[in-house]
């Protein structure tokens, strides 16, 4: 239970400290468990979960999800599945795969940078808030943090990542705008001795790598499309509004809705548009639709609330309050605001910036020899404005638990962040301009709200 809750490793003296026993108890009581597979204890101070306990974890996953569907399918019904996805967030395999680090070991403090594929809206710049907080929250191993804004420009974020190898940084945190670009800068960091964790978005495929932090995109499509078709009964002409093009979370979100709508034959897709994640695109799709007329929208997907604002406020201003289809979509504050405001049942599964603060902590264990997963998956909660839960998709939050009436419109929720965060007074004192994209944070004061 301790290495579970401590994502599949404990240093040795964490565990002391835990169980309050003597060391050599403790030493003979992991080689028996070495034995049969269930820790591993090849990195010295360090006990991980072996492989015979992972593949008994990831079995227990499999009968925990199979119990969860049955005990959701209707009596009367003979199915050994719900139509569609499980609503339970699965655990990649790649999560119990673990890296050896050990040929980056460095001696603190270290330089670290972090190459941003773009700060054009708000849940960004919750993104590199967690970055920022990560590192000064870890001042005693961090003298600087360099971040680099690349704008959705391939050959600008190269360029970035040529100048942070050049400024000497130890280790790079990267959310890849085109992960075909940057191989071979990647692979020169590699070389160099600079690893790399991938945050958000990224190919751990074809990008070196030592982890990729992020949160199943493809599942969170699934999810909110199930949810939408069983919330329309199975049936119904349905507007899909995907986020950026060129981001891999987008598409990989978008596969997993379409895999899920194709399920069900009462289902059309009148038409997908792209929003870059882009409030006011989001509107002028819908409202377009809306002028035009033509097959009503029974339903709209959207695979996060910053277009989803958009859409909703097309609807408001088209006189549609209190008649808005059901729509999909969080994250943003203000997307759970108007939804309650105005009647509308909403689901969404939160993307958690959190994974910024996350890919802090994956650096600095691999700039310190420790062995970390192959990928991280950062926890999220199903959130559904009250009363609209489904069959076989229940929320962890009602949304009016969720949302923040306090505080702006903008503050993206999921930041893991404290819960006063506010994107608009967050500081973090150090010498230039905060957006600056050659300024370094110097991790030596706390920051403000937190």
């Amino acid at each position: 239970m301790l290495l579970a809750a401590s994502n599949g490793q404990l240093a040795t003296g964490e565990a002391l400290r835990r169980l309050a026993i003597a060391r050599s108890t403790l030493r003979r009581i992991s080689r028996i468990l070495e034995e049969y597979g269930l820790l591993d204890l090849s990195v010295r101070g360090i006990l991980s979960i072996g492989p015979t306990a992972a593949r008994l974890a990831l079995r227990r996953e499999e009968q925990l999800r199979e119990e969860d569907e049955r005990r959701l399918v209707p009596r009367h019904k003979r199915l050994t599945r719900a139509p569609g996805a499980s609503y339970v967030l699965l655990r990649n395999e790649a999560c119990a795969i673990v890296s050896d680090t050990s040929r980056f070991r460095r001696t603190p403090k270290f330089r670290l940078g972090f190459s941003n594929a773009s700060i054009d809206h708000p849940w960004r710049t919750a993104l590199v808030h967690s970055v920022e907080y990560g590192a000064v929250r870890h001042e005693r191993l961090v003298s600087s943090l360099a971040v680099h804004h690349a704008g959705l420009d391939a050959a600008r974020q190269i360029a970035d990542i040529r100048a942070l190898l050049e400024a000497g940084i130890d280790g790079l945190v990267l959310s890849a705008h085109e992960s075909e670009a940057l191989i071979e800068v990647i692979g020169e960091a590699e070389r160099r001795g600079v690893p790399t964790v991938l945050v958000d978005r990224g190919r751990p495929d074809i990008l070196a790598n030592a982890c990729f932090v992020t949160c199943d995109d493809r599942t969170i499509g699934e999810i909110t499309a199930r949810w939408l078709s069983e919330r329309l009964r199975g049936h119904g002409s349905i507007l899909l509004l995907p986020g950026l093009f060129d981001a891999d979370p987008a598409h990989r979100r978008l596969e997993g809705a379409v895999s899920v709508f194709s399920r069900y034959p009462g289902i059309h897709i009148l038409d997908i548009g792209w929003t870059g994640w882009q409030q006011q695109r989001g509107r002028e799709i819908v409202g377009e639709r809306l002028t035009r007329g033509g097959t009503a929208i029974d339903g709209v997907w959207c695979d996060s609330g910053l277009q989803a604002v958009g859409s909703l406020r097309a609807f408001i201003a088209a006189g549609r309050s209190g008649s808005i289809p059901p729509h999909t979509g969080g994250d943003l504050n203000l997307a759970y605001k108007l939804a309650i405001r105005h009647g509308v049942a909403l689901a969404a599964v939160d993307y958690p910036p959190a994974m910024g603060l996350r890919s802090v902590d994956v650096l600095l264990d691999v700039l310190r020899g420790r062995s970390v997963p192959r990928r991280v998956d950062v926890a999220t909660e199903i959130v559904v404005t009250r009363g609209h839960a489904t069959r076989s998709v229940r929320p962890d939050l009602w949304a009016d638990e969720h949302v923040r009436w306090d505080l702006p419109d903008d503050l993206i929720l999921a930041s893991g962040l404290w819960p006063s965060y506010d994107p608009r007074s967050f500081r973090i004192h150090y010498k230039g301009n905060r957006y600056n994209r050659s300024a370094a944070i110097e991790p030596t004061r706390s920051a403000e709200n937190g």
